[in-house]
């Protein structure tokens, strides 16, 4: 069994009551920061989005939603666990559930190792593919060709290009023709117009990819930290710093991580189901 080390507040704190409380108005504060920091990429992906409608539910549909939701389901365990481990720092008495704290927290740490791993296969695929950021690097023939079958595929339509002189014709005709066909004939080229122009926007599929290596970038990162702040925890958990009357560390370390993980929440239907 560990034994327990008394902590000693520092030195401009009254008492360890104030201490604690201070630790967790500053990490709240900061945690708004980066609920902002986030609001603005979705301020940014909702423009987008709704500038091209049908280019993004395209493009959207070559991300892999079981590998997005295989990583909701680690990362959701791994906030699980983490709340775990501040229960036992909590309850901790005289150092008799460091072991439970330790190993908790070394969970935690693998289940952000998995997600990194899986976003990582992610990545290496949409690379190989070419499905990239920007005009420079979105230019893979084969990523474009595939995107411009998605259209006919998702649509479910016979996708001609609008420069088709036949194809504006055959229009004509059955336009004229509405009168004794009904005006479904219309409305059925009329969404072949519409689509058929989406080919000619596909080449906008580097806009969505922006915003999908931006967001799960900026994610990573945080993943990264929350790691490494958690891994610090766990050093100190390793040392029996952590018991009843103090346990400040591992309820900081475990916000960050729910925010980490909260933020995935809205990435994943975003933008792999929206």
């Amino acid at each position: 069994m560990s034994t327990v080390i008394t902590h000693h507040h520092a030195h401009h704190f009254y008492d360890k009551e104030q201490e604690a409380s201070s630790a967790k108005l500053g990490m709240w504060l900061f945690l708004v920061t980066e609920v902002l920091l986030f609001s603005g990429l979705f301020v940014g992906y909702t423009v987008i989005k709704t500038l091209n409608p049908e280019m993004w539910k395209v493009a959207s549909a070559q991300l892999d939603w079981v590998m997005g939701s295989v990583n909701t389901l680690v990362l959701i365990t791994s906030s699980w666990t983490v709340a775990l481990a501040v229960r036992a720092a909590q309850t901790n008495e005289k150092g008799e559930k460091n072991g439970q704290i330790v190993g908790l927290l070394a969970f935690t740490i693998v289940c952000a190792f998995g997600f990194l791993g899986i976003k990582y296969m992610e990545y290496s695929h949409k690379i190989h593919d070419g499905l990239l950021w920007g005009t420079k690097y979105f230019n893979h023939p084969d990523a474009i060709a595939a995107m411009k079958a998605g259209i006919k595929e998702t649509f479910s339509l016979d996708v001609v290009a609008l420069s088709d002189a036949s194809f504006l014709k055959t229009l004509e005709a059955h336009t004229a023709a509405a009168s004794h066909h009904g005006h479904e004939l219309i409305s059925h080229y009329a969404s072949t117009v519409k689509y058929a122009d989406t080919l000619m926007t596909v080449e906008q599929g580097h806009l969505f990819f922006g915003i999908y290596f931006l967001l799960t970038g900026l994610h990573g990162i945080h993943v990264v930290i929350g790691m490494s702040v958690l891994t610090w925890v766990l050093v100190l958990a390793q040392k029996g710093k952590f018991y009843k009357d103090y346990y400040t560390p591992v309820e900081l370390g475990g916000l960050y991580w729910h925010l980490v993980d909260l933020i995935w929440i809205y990435l994943f239907p975003l933008l792999y189901l929206v």
